[in-house]
């Protein structure tokens, strides 16, 4: 039977990015990985949050001053932070459990910063670099701002976020840093949560959530690579009708993935253990 987080994640999911109630979304996937949520109860503490926000920023003329004012409310007042001791506990990618311990990962702190920052109408989009997520204050007349949530509100420069991008892809050019660093759509902001859950889950080998993630992964885009996995998670949790759809599927769209061999030996096998079944 399909959870009540469960039903309300896939009916957001089928809506237009531009419709997308980003927390809305991220707070039903804690909802139902906790087995328990009050979604509203967390929107009302964020409408709350950018209340008081309102009133810190009140006054304040240019990016520099309004992102001071706003840093210092969240940051030195509430005590927002990045989880550095504890990284990996699926609790930083929960956004109401984000609020209550005001800890969590780069992205889920970027997400509340985001949303506070839309109830003020100020104009902040995510910037998701490779290996970390910012939030980027759009100032055409004075330059972009970079604010790093995970690090107290941290200002990036443009030059530190060219070397993120770097680190990871090499190699980089004009085109490239502009792609990487155009705003993620909200559908984008939620599979890189539930990747991260999911990352999460296999580390301790929690199979069944981790298969949860993908699920939601799948109702958000569809994704050659998050099929295979969901196969082989469904086959690791024995649900062997499932998974040989899935990596059967895989095979079929990937005609020339790397792994192809090591499926068709997965899906063989899985097909062998079934016979006695029928």
């Amino acid at each position: 039977m399909t959870s009540p987080a469960r039903r309300r994640f896939r009916a957001i999911a089928q809506l237009p990015d531009d419709q997308i109630n980003l927390a809305e979304a991220a707070l039903c996937i804690a909802w139902e990985d906790q087995g328990e949520g009050n979604p509203s109860a967390s929107l009302r503490r964020i409408d709350a949050l950018a209340a008081t926000a309102q009133e810190r920023i009140a006054g304040r003329r240019g990016s520099r001053a309004i992102v001071a004012a706003l840093n210092v409310y969240l940051f030195d007042e509430l005590g927002f932070r990045g989880n550095f001791w504890d990284y990996s506990d699926p609790g930083n990618s929960f956004l109401d459990q984000v609020i209550a311990r005001r800890v969590g990962l780069p992205i889920l702190l970027s997400v509340l910063y985001l949303e506070i920052g839309w109830r003020l109408h100020l104009p902040v989009v995510g910037l998701a670099l490779p290996g970390h997520f910012l939030v980027r204050y759009v100032d055409q007349q004075n330059g972009d701002l970079y604010i790093d949530p995970f690090n107290r509100g941290r200002l990036w420069s443009l030059a530190e976020c060219e070397r993120q991008i770097a680190s990871f892809a090499g190699t980089i050019n004009p085109a490239l840093v502009q792609q990487i660093m155009a705003p993620p759509s909200p559908r984008s902001i939620l599979l890189r949560i539930l990747r991260n859950l999911k990352g999460a889950y296999i580390q301790r080998e929690q199979f069944e959530r981790a298969l949860a993630a993908v699920d939601r992964m799948l109702l958000l885009s569809f994704d050659a690579a998050e099929l295979r996995d969901r196969g082989l998670l469904r086959a690791r949790l024995g649900h062997w009708s499932g998974a040989l759809a899935d990596l059967e599927r895989y095979a079929h769209m990937a005609p020339q993935a790397s792994d192809l061999e090591t499926i068709r030996r997965q899906v063989r096998a899985l097909a062998e253990a079934m016979i006695p079944l029928n």
